[in-house]
């Protein structure tokens, strides 16, 4: 792992990287008392991991990001499609560029009635190494999951329909029938839920419903992982052994049972892994051997590796084995001396719960806006209850609806999600924090890491962590305060669609500029990644009714005291709303003063102006302009700079001008 990780994420010299982590294992390797034998061994596998990245590069991946920005036409098999609003859909092909070796791409378009199998043949396009932005970033879901290139400006494209790929098609068929029949049984809501759990299809599951779940610790419920695929397991070995089935043949009956499970899942990694590990597991009691967590884990990432490395580049993969680490390793390692009795095991599943939770909250701090606070105890409390609800799910699918336990799961998931919400609306369940609160994080858990390697023993490493733990919200209530006392304006947006976010000692002003359906995600965003859950004034200047819809939507967990809009737009159910004509927008602030008009944004900041515009208006105002969307060429030249151009930045103001900009983008592990 440690060549895998170096080869990857570090783009220092080879002879650089190799002696600092032979320093690192001799340091190591000597207080643990690591044999000569032990060296040579660790340093062989270490060379060969980074050998074999290495490789894999040059061979596959070198290869077809070397079409990026050429233009050419490609032909290949539908292998997974995603379906939008607006009859669109995105197609991830795996085939040939003009004859030339196979690969994967993905390609956005119109939908085209098609299946898995189906042959798609683009005229033309030009090839793309997948990029993202501020509110999602494609680069490293893509390459997790061996996809380099997607299809941009395609044309001339033709389907032929393939009488392929029937196994598949009809677990996907099945699949969508059982989803169906959740909701029309339990409710749109409820069905949407269960499906979420059962086959871990999230996209109709509304944003409110995953925030409260994510502020509560328990959104990993929505994802098919070890939790699922054991629960299904057991069930399935309870019912081979009252049938007094063979134990190899049981075996075989689990393996294939599994796969199929997988498969109904689309084959995410967080399943991946716990197939591998329960296959070991059960494998271990057939043949009379050892199992332990530790090594099935190790095991199960070497295996996934080898198939992908760039397995490594997945959320779902670094959550997936962190979490499993801190449920399977460290949890019975500070648990293990624990008294019998039903008090001090309701204690030792808050204690596991705790690990686990500590274990993942680097990562969850880098890919999600929001962490949760009372994970442990929501884990303790509401999972058995989300377990008894993937139980009646799971019997549900794999007898075709002849056993039907739906109607008291829609009652226990009403149960739930009243839960979530009311307990994630409070303050104090969650916590958010800013890129150097991040790093900090990552080197925090690195030192309790060492600290244990170090001295092994329990209580000290506990203490290591709470004083971890101690200083890294210390350091972000420093980070909070130095916001709430500065001047922020972010803008925010792809390509010609903005929305600008101001902030100053919480006072929260949202305009959106472009009337995009988009913009409310970015600002959502924006908003819960510091910590915002109340916006004082919201300002629509353009498609005012579907943009209110589109910001309450949105805006489920954060509060909107009062909105302006123009004046012959203002019917908004009751809602306190300010009117602007033609004159333009303005509010006094106290410290600075904003201003629209003319589709010229403007902060006033002690006589400082920063102007937000549109690239394409060609328009010029007094003081410092930011431009975002298609700025034209003469424009560029005359006022911006490389840093000035495109939305998705973050300004510093004060009463000497512009402090700095920053470029702000979605958080990845590089």
């Amino acid at each position: 792992m440690a060549g895998l990780f170096f080869a990857l994420f570090f783009t220092l010299p080879a002879v650089l990287i190799t002696v600092i982590s032979a320093a690192a294992v001799f340091f190591i390797g000597r207080y643990c008392g690591m044999k000569k034998a032990d060296f040579i061994i660790a340093g062989a596998v270490f060379a060969l991991s980074a050998a074999y990245v290495s490789a894999y590069t040059s061979l596959r991946y070198d290869p077809v990001t070397a079409f990026d920005g050429r233009e050419g036409s490609f032909s290949g098999e539908i292998t997974d499609i995603r379906h939008y609003s607006g009859g669109k859909a995105q197609y991830t092909l795996n085939g040939r560029i003009e004859g030339s070796g196979r690969t994967k791409l993905t390609v956005y378009t119109d939908e085209l009635d098609a299946q898995y199998g189906d042959t798609v043949q683009i005229g033309s396009c030009t090839f793309a190494v997948p990029d993202g932005d501020y509110l999602y970033d494609n680069t490293d879901r893509l390459r997790s999951e061996g996809i380099f290139l997607t299809a941009e400006d395609a044309e001339d494209i033709t389907l032929t329909h393939n009488d392929t790929h029937r196994l598949r098609r009809r677990i996907i068929d099945y699949r969508e029938r059982m989803c169906s029949r959740f909701c029309e049984e339990m409710g749109a809501e409820n069905g949407e839920f269960l499906a979420g759990m059962v086959f871990g299809q999230t996209s109709g599951i509304d944003s409110g419903i995953r925030t409260s779940l994510s502020r509560c610790g328990i959104a990993h419920m929505l994802a098919v992982s070890g939790l699922h695929v054991s629960i299904a397991a057991f069930l399935l070995m309870e019912l081979l052994r009252k049938l007094r089935m063979k134990r190899i043949i049981a075996f075989g009956i689990l393996n294939v049972f599994i796969a199929v499970m997988i498969l109904l899942a689309d084959s995410p990694v967080s399943a991946v892994r716990a197939a591998i590990m329960l296959d070991m597991m059960y494998a271990a009691g057939l043949f009379r051997r050892q199992n332990d967590t530790f090594t099935a884990l190790s095991a199960a990432v070497l295996l996934i590796c080898l198939v992908n490395p760039y397995s490594v580049f997945s959320s779902g993969f670094w959550l997936s084995v962190t979490g499993t680490f801190g449920i399977g390793v460290a949890a019975p390692y500070f648990v293990r001396s624990m008294p019998e009795g039903a008090l001090w095991r309701t204690l030792s599943g808050l204690i596991g719960m705790l690990c686990t939770m500590l274990c993942i909250l680097p990562l969850s701090m880098l890919y999600f806006d929001e962490t949760s606070l009372i994970s442990p105890a929501m884990n303790v409390f509401i999972v058995p209850l989300c377990t008894v609800i993937l139980i009646a799910g799971l019997v549900y699918v794999f007898t075709g609806g002849a056993v039907s336990l739906l109607a008291p799961a829609r009652y226990m998931i009403e149960a739930v999600l009243t839960i979530a919400d009311r307990i994630s609306r409070l303050g104090f369940t969650h916590f958010s924090a800013g890129e150097n609160i991040i790093r900090l994080a990552f080197l925090l858990a690195f030192a309790v890491a060492l600290v244990q390697l170090i001295v092994k023993r329990r209580r000290i490493t506990a203490y290591a962590a709470a004083a971890a733990c101690s200083l890294l919200f210390v350091c972000s209530s420093v980070y909070r305060y130095e916001r709430f006392t500065t001047l922020y304006v972010a803008v925010l947006g792809s390509g010609n669609n903005a929305a600008a976010v101001v902030t100053y000692r919480g006072q929260t002003s949202v305009i959106d500029l472009s009337g995009h359906y988009r913009s409310p995600a970015y600002v959502r965003k924006y908003l819960m990644q510091n910590g915002i859950d109340s916006v004082d004034m919201l300002v629509l200047t353009e498609r005012v009714h579907s943009q209110y819809s589109a910001y309450t939507g949105e805006f489920s967990h954060i509060g909107i005291e009062a909105f302006a809009a123009p004046e012959e737009l203002s019917l908004y159910g009751g809602k306190v709303t300010d009117t602007f004509g033609a004159e333009g927008f303005f509010c006094d602030c106290g410290h600075y003063t904003l201003t629209f008009e003319d589709g010229v944004f403007t902060v006033n900041c002690g006589g400082e102006k920063l102007n937000i515009i549109d690239g394409r208006s060609s328009k010029t105002a007094e003081g410092k302009c930011i431009f975002y969307g298609l700025v034209p060429e003469d424009v560029r030249d005359e006022y911006a700079c490389p840093e000035d151009i495109g939305s998705n930045i973050e300004i510093e103001l004060s009463e000497d001008g512009v402090n700095s900009i920053r470029r702000l983008k979605c958080h990845t592990l590089i």
